[in-house]
């Protein structure tokens, strides 16, 4: 997606949740905190992140109350999660997997890994690995060596 006016179809598992998002994301990465780890049931959530102005869902969606700073978006039929809302930042994060399309190429270049040090599993794909969050994000910048390897943390 390297053309602003590009637009991108996704949908949830059961297709009752419709999601377009418009132009480049704005960030992607993999996060591995326990939130998301817990939320998606896998070990690790790849996310991009976009302006909440290039994004529409349309659908019967069940928002999450667990946080106040993320309304965690999943279809009210299939239970499939689909977006994460950021209020306070103006943003929305569409995991990638809702825009993968079975003849499209995935809309999806992560930079980084988030939360690395909750991480369950180690990682050896070159990416910087914050301890929590980049700078430009809120965060220290502290990073953590990659391992040599990828598969689960022993």
């Amino acid at each position: 997606m390297s053309d602003r006016s590009s637009t991108t179809h996704g949908q949830c598992y059961c297709g009752n949740i419709q999601v377009t998002v418009t132009g480049p994301a704005a960030v992607s990465g993999y996060c591995h905190c326990l939130e998301c780890r817990k939320w998606h049931g896998a070990p690790i959530n790849a996310f991009s992140v976009w302006p909440s102005t290039s994004v529409t869902i349309e659908g019967e969606t069940l928002m999450s109350e667990h946080s106040d700073a993320s309304g965690r978006l999943s279809c009210r039929l299939c239970g499939g999660c689909v977006a994460n809302l950021k209020p306070a930042l103006g943003m929305t994060v569409v995991y990638p997997m809702i825009l993968a399309g079975a003849e499209d190429p995935l809309p999806f270049k992560p930079s980084f890994h988030i939360f690395y040090d909750e991480r369950v599993m180690d990682l050896a794909d070159g990416l910087p690995k914050f301890v929590a969050l980049p700078p430009d994000f809120g965060g220290t910048g502290e990073t953590i060596e990659e391992a040599g390897y990828t598969g689960w943390r022993a």
